[in-house]
């Protein structure tokens, strides 16, 4: 249950931001494979959700944890809204993703990578932690690095220069772009770059903030299924018409 529902008042209303932690719970429970993020144990996850203690550990995507984190704030009003969940980049399909960080090769600073400023590049860097994306080049055919790199000086084998290397690439020639798989030859780029965007604030700012609009985006879930055989006999839970959430 949510934390304002712990005190157990009768009166207590249900509130849309209610069921948006209980929510995020049940997110976490699915992609963590059973685990609870205020702790397994039911005295231990009522107190921990009364203190706000959490942990995210059983989940690696970072930007799963981050929706997540958003959706069981332990202030009602610092949670997201349904629209603002549904519109969240963990839902997002990977030409939706591609589309980011293109725009993201379209900003100034990594325009200007090879004049970057050095405390931007370090910071970029440290937000791919263990996955960093050094010789970069060497995932992508050798005759189409050395048609990029021909058109001007060599790109820098550092993430602004694999993410400058990706948008001139779509922006360039669209032909060899479309046979490159980038989400599946980088799979913790986006990641790393969505983080490092949101701390640094350009998702606020256009045009990535229009990609946070919900409009068009069609939501899937099926990242989120689990079979019953996988999981037989552990308790999921579901919220009833009133609000409420009860176990299966």
């Amino acid at each position: 249950m949510a934390k304002e529902t712990l005190a157990g008042e009768a009166n207590i209303p249900y509130k849309s931001n209610t069921d948006i932690q209980v929510a995020g719970m049940l997110i976490y429970y699915i992609l963590s494979r059973g685990h609870h993020p205020f702790g397994d144990k039911p005295y231990e996850y009522e107190y921990n959700i009364h203190e706000g203690k959490y942990t995210l550990d059983h989940v690696q995507d970072i930007v799963a944890k981050d929706l997540i984190e958003w959706m069981i704030h332990e202030e009602p009003k610092n949670r997201p809204k349904v629209e603002q969940c549904l519109s969240h980049p963990f839902f997002w399909a990977c030409e939706r993703r591609v589309v980011y960080l293109l725009r993201i090769g379209n900003r100034t600073e990594v325009a200007n990578y090879r004049n970057a400023d050095k405390e931007l590049i370090c910071s970029l860097e440290e937000c791919a932690g263990e996955k960093y994306f050094k010789q970069w080049k060497n995932k992508f055919p050798p005759e189409l690095v050395q048609k990029m790199d021909g058109r001007r000086k060599p790109y820098h084998e550092n993430t602004l220069g694999l993410l400058r290397f990706i948008r001139n690439l779509h922006e360039h020639y669209a032909t060899d772009a479309a046979q490159v798989d980038v989400m599946t030859i980088f799979p913790d780029l986006f990641g790393c770059v969505f983080t490092f965007a949101k701390n640094h604030g350009w998702n606020s700012k256009t045009p990535l903030k229009e990609m946070f609009r919900r409009e068009d985006i069609t939501t899937s879930f099926v990242k989120l299924s689990i079979s019953h055989e996988e999981h037989h006999g552990v308790p999921v839970q579901e919220s009833d018409p009133s609000g409420n959430w009860i176990q299966k």
